[in-house]
């Protein structure tokens, strides 16, 4: 890996301060530079010189790096700027990942069936039960995205709140004692094009999935024993129901490796799932009559040594709306 710094970052939106946009140029400048040799830390460092928003900067890097590394794998390297567009997630495909998915199923059938697929990269997958459907995918993100992902939250961090069974109200409670940052569908590049690979290996339509929270837990911070599908027999619970549905599943990414403690328990299965940096757990609590599964309580453990950072994605049944 090359040291010597990145020339700058050119194209129309050099120089403005806070620039959070992509463009041909930027991406011309991303691929030739990765090409020869420039990490993430120069290339972020020479775009944040040039005007752009540093978390902007750290996550078109993060992107960048992973699409010419499954470029590498490819050995077909992105060679215009509508594929690199796609490649980094900026500019939207026409029609999202897992748009035309039903709901529920597990992709992964060009030629693995012990792995998933996106965008060309192969994602193994761990374990898998069968009822309740718990699977773990190994590398769901990149280091670096993960890396990526944090930055992002970092400045939006605040007590994590639930929803409160018989308001609807979000109130703090002992029981969860983490930081989170909550991001809108599709806010950010990066986010969007992780939305499209959940959608890509979970088989449920991007649509249905409500907003990607980050969540960071600091040394004995934990989340007690809970469901993440709502009882529409309390009146609280009962009204989320009307913004798409019922939750019918969850995934959960490690975006980094705790020293020790932070799994993920499902005390009724006797299961626990370590959090490794990049590795995903995906679990459904719909059973095939459409009842609620409630083997699927589950925990995130006390942090023993260092902090947890995770993403939590709820899915619903419908397509997912807040207005």
């Amino acid at each position: 890996m090359s040291n010597t710094r990145a020339t700058s970052a050119t194209g129309d939106a050099a120089g403005k301060a806070g620039y959070t946009s992509s463009s041909a140029d930027l991406e011309r400048w991303l691929r030739r530079h990765i090409g020869q040799g420039f990490g993430a830390e120069a290339l972020v460092q020479s775009m944040c010189q040039s005007g752009y928003e540093q978390a902007f900067a750290q996550a078109t890097v993060a992107a960048a790096l992973s699409a010419a590394a499954r470029a590498a794998v490819r050995g077909t390297p992105p060679d215009n700027a509508t594929e690199m567009a796609a490649e980094l997630g900026i500019g939207k495909p026409a029609g999202r990942a897992g748009d035309q998915a039903a709901g529920g199923g597990q992709t992964g059938a060009q030629g693995n069936r012990n792995a998933a697929h996106f965008a060309g990269r192969e994602i193994p997958i761990l374990f898998t039960l069968a009822a309740p459907r718990v699977t773990l995918y190994q590398q769901l993100l990149t280091d670096a995205e993960c890396d990526a992902l944090v930055e992002l939250a970092r400045g939006r961090l605040a007590r994590s709140p639930v929803i409160n069974p018989d308001t609807g109200d979000e109130n703090l409670i002992e029981a969860r004692t983490s930081l989170g940052a909550m991001f809108q569908v599709g806010e950010h590049a990066l986010i969007e094009r992780i939305e499209d690979c959940i959608a890509a290996v979970t088989g449920i339509a991007a649509d249905r999935g409500e907003g990607l929270q980050i969540l960071n837990y600091k040394p004995g911070g934990e989340y007690q024993p809970h469901y993440d599908f709502f009882n529409p027999q309390r009146p609280g619970e009962a009204r989320q129901l009307k913004v798409g549905g019922q939750r019918v599943a969850t995934v959960v990414i490690y975006l980094n490796s705790p020293p020790a403690g932070g799994a993920t328990a499902f005390p009724k299965l006797g299961l626990e799932v370590a959090p490794v940096k990049g590795n995903a757990v995906y679990f459904s609590y719909r059973k095939s009559d459409g009842a609620l599964d409630e083997r699927t309580l589950h925990a995130g453990l006390p942090v023993e040594a260092g902090e947890k950072w995770i993403a939590t994605k709820w899915l619903r049944e419908r397509p997912y709306r807040t207005d």
